[in-house]
């Protein structure tokens, strides 16, 4: 059994795999995060952007043009 852990944790065959999915799964958990961040932002800014246009649009009168 200590044969086999030293085996275990003297081997370097495949820790660049290993290396490289660590690091793909920071940049994977990094951006969920900050598309969460973005997202509810752009929410927000849009939530706010439509309620100021629906103030300002008014309709036309429909009898403005006749004579």
């Amino acid at each position: 059994m200590t044969h086999l852990c030293r085996r275990l944790f003297g081997e370097e065959s495949g820790q660049d795999i290993i290396e490289y999915a660590l690091l793909a799964l920071l940049i994977g958990v990094v951006g969920v995060f900050t598309w969460r961040a973005i997202a509810t932002t752009i929410g927000v800014n849009y939530q706010s952007y439509d309620s100021g246009v629906q103030g300002v649009w008014e309709p036309p009168d429909p009898g403005a043009g006749s004579p």
